[in-house]
């Protein structure tokens, strides 16, 4: 059918119909025969059900970074399974199978981490392209995989920290941020300070607290952005420091040993953004009562 073609000539209807049986293309309404002989664009075959029809189609699923053969295998029939899977261990070699590897343990982790498929194609696009420039080889696979994912993390603008990420790796925190700097340097990648804002809303959820906590929290971090970025505070504290502030503000309790064990950071990190975020923040609503609650901010925590 011609997309062009979406009302009657004649009449101006737009129930046109498509006549496959007779090649033809007319009006519902007046009957007018719009277009003939039109040319039947569809497969050849036919299929009576959706097992048919996937046996029979020619295309398959679209390219993907994430396999190491990118999806472009020829596929076998079933009865093949066990010769289809010699062959492909025969015709792999080594930097294959290391790329295949290194791919299921990004998949891997990135399930761990419930993140979306495309920051897993991101990613193993990134791994390709540092297999490319020899930065694989004499290193941990495991290390460099989960740096990496940290890095597509942070382009996305996800809130994952480093220690979320080796909790699913299997090397240590010190090995992956390591792998992090060597990455950063030798790929030429430039990541923006981490912003705290990202932190809230998730920390906000796992914490049960309510949405006004939650806007307020937001608004004491973006009215002081500048001086958080030039300090160079941590960001998982800092959003822990504003949402203790918020809770404080609207008259809601939240533990100090909660904030903490969910922001992943210490209570005296949090104490002490919370005195400069208090001090500094812009809202005239801080009772005497918050003030003096924290003074005892750090006994009650640790």
């Amino acid at each position: 059918m011609d997309e062009r073609i979406r009302t009657c000539l004649e009449c101006g209807s737009k129930s046109i119909v498509t006549d496959p049986k007779h090649a033809e293309l007319y009006c519902a309404d007046c009957g007018m025969v719009i277009a003939e002989n039109i040319v039947d664009l569809g497969p050849e075959w036919r299929s009576y059900d959706a097992e048919q029809a996937s046996k029979r189609v020619r295309t398959g699923p679209p390219m993907s970074y994430r396999v190491h053969n990118k999806g472009l295998s020829t596929p076998t029939p079933g009865s093949l399974t066990r010769s289809k899977r010699l062959r492909g261990v025969i015709a792999m070699d080594s930097s294959e199978k290391t790329l295949s590897f290194a791919l299921g343990e990004i998949d891997r982790m990135a399930c761990a981490l419930n993140l979306p498929g495309d920051l897993r194609e991101t990613t193993s696009l990134l791994y390709r392209k540092a297999a490319k420039r020899s930065l694989i080889k004499g290193r941990s696979i495991e290390e460099l995989a989960s740096a990496m994912l940290y890095i597509t993390c942070r382009q996305y603008g996800i809130p994952r920290t480093l220690k979320e990420i080796a909790a699913v790796s299997r090397m240590p925190l010190k090995k992956i941020r390591r792998a992090y700097i060597f990455l950063l340097h030798k790929l030429e990648i430039k990541l923006a300070p981490a912003d705290p804002v990202c932190y809230i809303p998730r920390f906000c959820s796992e914490l049960g607290l309510s949405d006004v906590i939650r806007e307020r929290a937001i608004k004491i971090v973006s009215e002081d952005k500048e001086t958080i970025a030039a300090k160079g505070w941590t960001p998982t504290g800092t959003a822990a420091a504003a949402i203790y502030l918020a809770s404080l503000l609207s008259g809601e309790s939240v533990e100090g040993k909660d904030m903490a064990k969910v922001a992943g950071t210490t209570p005296v990190t949090i104490q002490k953004r919370y005195n400069e975020l208090a001090r500094k923040s812009k809202l005239n609503t801080l009772s005497s009562h918050a003030l003096q609650k924290d003074e005892s901010f750090v006994a009650a925590t640790v």
